[in-house]
């Protein structure tokens, strides 16, 4: 379910701003907007709705039908609005189109939803037969337009500009348990999902709309055969708005291995530089026949053209992603660290970087600049750790005869952290080629090189890594040289052919015993809190600039809304303004409960748990009484989205405020958890909509979480039967733990071991601790003795870490786990908190310092609880006030509640 929070930040990282902002909210469009050119009186015909201009004037228009599509190439587009907005303004018909060149080549790139992409209008004709003349209509006006072909649609015709669908007209939905809008058309048998979903697809129920004409292939299976009469692919390896990259087999060779890389016209789209995805091909083909005989990059096969799209086939390169291998190799990922390891990851290092320094610098030698140069552009060989550069699509020349000038204009593609040359806003040089080596060569020591947008220092804190592993210092060295074009790609290959030397110049590196009162953690917490109130703005949307998730669910939940934060700040001893507390009762009585999911983190639940703190109960106890209405129907069990957390919440409003109708709500949740659950021998666990692979783990998403809100059930009613249900829980959990190294368990999410709250071992062990299993407890605690993580954040990072380990260190009376969490909370202190710049315009006062954290994704700033600022300002108030852990109700197992059930394993 972690990755169902995570969302496309490419629409909400798309200024030069320090927090996540909506597109649709904060774009002004551009002057000659696709509306400038009308007369005033048609102009005020529209209005702005989101990234659209929408002329919608049928009161009567129904809320689903046959929508129609228009799309255009970027040479043709603004003929193609001008053509299309004065038909249908002309018949009345309603539609809307994108507000400007900017968003149309948004919609168009290469970072868009497939399902949704290539969009530049969308017509809601009145009923079919307005439908089927539109379309005649338009494909007269529109003969020889051309546009990307609409993935989730059926094309008109012959027509390349139209195609259409059966969907919603209004913004009919449903709410899923995490608080995300489901659009919805509604049948025979009720509301159906309206899915984008690549390839046309109708309503079993709904009737072909035409008598005359039926496409040929309607229903064939396109991807039948061989592509170019020699490809069988074999495996789709990465799907894009601009095409997929499969794996094939070459029946021309023996069946041999090899990659097909896809184009489709009038996608990624650059029309300041007159490129599309086929141009961009073009000159990946050129650069690949340029290069392809260098040991370091793929060799050529064929390009072809299938049906209207662009391929090439290339080398098939049997490696690993630079990620995959540092996961595995590096120390700094992993829970156990010695000298031993840290050499034999040293060597990897240099033999990685010899061969991409040496690609680097034979491409020059051909006069060829890589442009975006990255770690997701390389595969590694995990035999010989050689290295080999894919993706040259972003190649020029440096220079060249007058027959290939095209070359040397830039392509403008980057990657976020790697790219010198799109910090400054002109075309790639050779020097730009060595930041990106350096960025790297960085990455690989530690992957936070996105962070590089929010701060120019980010290269000089790569020295904590190098030490933390025992490095020679003038590792570090070579990177920040390189990046700051001291070295040269020459001097850098001298330095990494010294393997022997350097190997033999790593250091055992000794746990330092930290002096907390030395740390200045006070400070860090005021200067955190100061942030959070100096960016507060009851203008803005969420209150708080906080992860995008927020814009797309809700603006108001604890998890990543505005009542999250203001609850920390208040529980943090942090004031809370009046203006504040206005904006958020404003904010709770504008709530319309459909479109609000029930769940503590995103939901009614943890609003009324954060408003009833922030003296607003009679509104809290409101939202409660919606959640508590609806669960009896939850089949999901989660804590963070579920029927244990609408739990929780019943239960702390019972010991707040003494209302038995409260904990008999809570019972209803319990009783509705014991009738769902699934039991294997003496293990029990949970399934959900979000669980088809197998039972989730963990205390946000998996049983950890129910175990948990079990044993207060427990504590609060002394029935045992609910903490024996949720000790069998906690067993599921133990034997689907893996072992990683010797003496070190962790749990697995979505193919990967987590140590964090949300969805792996910090989580798992908070509750373990809470049950009295300290044996167990201590085992899954092993895993968390890691000094760094790439995020910093409370669910899925660092910060919440520290707090399961600070749990630990009072639980079991082990100062060693605290000391593992100071340390933690300070490689997140020296790591990921910063001043914002100057150029980001935030308010000062003399004498008081603000410190920002990233949020997910480190390419902007947020202050949510479970992403950002509020996660840890809480770990660094609890640190320095001694106060409990959020959410766990821990009172319960205070003396003089009912004992705490002890479970066996």
């Amino acid at each position: 379910m972690r990755d169902e929070r995570w969302v496309n930040r490419f629409l909400f990282s798309w200024n030069d701003t320090l927090f996540f902002d909506p597109l649709d909210v904060h774009y002004e469009p551009r002057e000659d907007h696709f509306l400038a050119e009308l007369d005033d009186a048609t102009r005020a015909r529209f209005h702005r709705n989101g990234i659209w201009w929408s002329h919608r004037h049928n009161e009567e228009l129904p809320e689903q039908g046959w929508k129609i599509h228009v799309s255009s190439s970027h040479r043709t587009v603004r003929q193609v609005a001008t053509t299309v907005i004065g038909h249908l303004v002309a018949r009345s018909i309603d539609f809307k189109i994108a507000l400007d060149l900017n968003i149309f080549e948004m919609l168009n790139s290469k970072a868009m939803a497939r399902g949704s992409a290539g969009k530049l209008i969308t017509v809601y004709p009145a009923d079919e037969d307005q439908f089927r003349t539109c379309l005649d209509e338009l494909a007269a006006l529109l003969e020889g337009a051309e546009g990307a072909y609409i993935l989730s649609d059926m094309r008109f015709r012959d027509s390349k500009a139209l195609y259409f669908r059966y969907g919603q007209f209004l913004p009919t939905h449903t709410v899923d348990v995490m608080g995300r809008h489901v659009p919805h058309i509604t049948g025979p048998e009720g509301p159906e999902p309206d899915e984008r979903a690549i390839g046309y697809t109708q309503p079993p129920w709904q009737p072909w709309p035409f008598q005359d004409w039926k496409p040929a292939d309607y229903g064939a299976d396109d991807d039948a055969g061989l592509l170019d009469g020699r490809y069988r692919v074999v495996e789709a390896l990465q799907f894009s708005n601009t095409g997929g990259v499969y794996k094939a087999e070459d029946t021309w060779r023996g069946d041999r291995t090899v990659v097909v890389k896809e184009a489709r016209p009038h996608t990624n789209i650059n029309p300041r530089l007159d490129q599309d995805a086929l141009d961009i091909s073009d000159r990946e083909w050129t650069f690949l026949t340029r290069l392809g005989d260098l040991a370091s990059f793929p060799t050529p096969i064929s390009r072809f053209r299938h049906w209207e799209h662009s391929f090439i086939a290339e080398e098939y390169i049997d490696g690993k992603d630079i990620r995959s291998v540092l996961l595995e190799r590096n120390p700094l990922a992993r829970p156990i660290r010695t000298t031993e390891g840290s050499r034999a990851f040293l060597r990897i290092y240099l033999s990685v970087f010899r061969g991409l320094t040496q690609a680097v610098r034979a491409a020059h030698e051909r006069h060829v600049i890589l442009g975006d140069l990255s770690a997701a552009n390389l595969l590694v060989d995990t035999d010989s750790y050689t290295v080999t550069v894919i993706d040259l699509e972003s190649c020029r020349l440096a220079e060249a005869d007058p027959a290939q000038a095209h070359l040397v204009q830039p392509v403008d593609l980057f990657t976020p952290g790697f790219s010198h040359s799109r910090r400054r806003s002109n075309a790639s040089q050779y020097e730009d080629d060595l930041y990106s080596l350096a960025t790297t060569m960085a990455y690989f020591i530690f992957p936070i090189a996105a962070m590089l947008y929010l701060r120019e220092d980010v290269l000089a804190l790569y020295r904590l890594f190098t030490d933390r592993l025992g490095w020679p210092s003038a590792v570090h060295d070579i990177l920040t040289g390189l990046a700051e074009g001291r070295v040269t790609l020459d001097e850098a290959l001298d330095f990494l052919t010294t393997e022997d030397e350097l190997v033999a110049a790593v250091v055992d590196v000794p746990t330092p015993v930290l002096d907390e009162a030395a740390l200045g953690f006070a400070e860090t917490e005021t200067s955190v809190a100061a942030f959070m109130a100096a960016v507060a703005d009851p203008g803005r949307e969420t209150l708080f600039p906080v992860d995008p998730f927020a814009h797309i669910t809700n603006p108001l939940g604890l998890g990543t809304g505005a009542c999250g934060v203001l609850w920390a700040m208040r529980d943090s001893g942090v004031p809370i303004r009046p203006e504040w507390t206005a904006w958020l009762a404003r904010g709770i009585d504008g709530i319309d409960v459909e479109d609000y999911a029930d769940g503590f983190m995103n939901g009614l639940a943890g609003i009324a748990w954060a408003a009833d703190t922030l003296g607003l109960a009679e509104q809290a106890g409101t939202l409660l009484a919606t959640a508590n209405e609806r669960a009896v129907m939850s089949t999901d069990h989660t804590f963070y989205y579920g029927l244990a957390g609408i739990g929780m919440t019943n239960l702390r409003f019972h010991l707040e405020h003494g209302v038995r109708a409260y904990l008999d709500a809570a019972r209803t949740c319990a009783d509705r958890l014991v009738a769902l659950a699934h039991h294997d021998g003496d293990l029990t666990f949970w399934l959900n909509d979000f669980s088809t692979r197998g039972p989730l783990t963990g205390l946000g998403f998996g049983q950890a979480g129910v175990a948990l809100f079990l044993l207060r059930m427990t504590q609060a009613t002394g029935d045992r039967q609910y903490a024996e249900l949720g000790g069998r829980a906690l067993r599921w959990e133990m034997a689907h733990a893996e072992t990683i190294e010797e003496g070190v368990i962790m749990f697995k999410h979505a193919g990967t071991m987590e140590p964090y709250v949300e969805v792996g071992s910090a989580g798992v062990l908070q509750v373990l601790l809470r049950y009295g299993l300290m044996d167990d407890a201590r085992e899954v605690a092993r895993a968390l003795d890691t000094g760094q993580s790439v995020l910093p954040g409370y669910a899925f990072g660092l910060t919440g870490v520290a707090d399961a380990l600070l749990d630990a260190a009072e639980m079991t009376g082990d100062a060693t786990y605290r000391q593992w969490a100071l340390g933690q909370l300070d490689y997140v202190r020296r790591i990921f908190l910063f001043e914002p710049a100057e150029r980001f315009g935030l308010p000062r006062e003399e004498g008081r310092r603000l410190l920002a954290v990233p949020g997910e994704g480190l390419l902007r700033c947020s202050c949510d609880y479970l992403t950002g600022s509020a996660g840890l300002l809480r770990v660094l108030h609890r640190l320095n006030s001694g106060s409990r852990s959020d959410f766990l109700l821990d009172r319960l197992g205070d003396p003089g509640r009912p004992e705490t059930a002890r479970v066996t394993r």
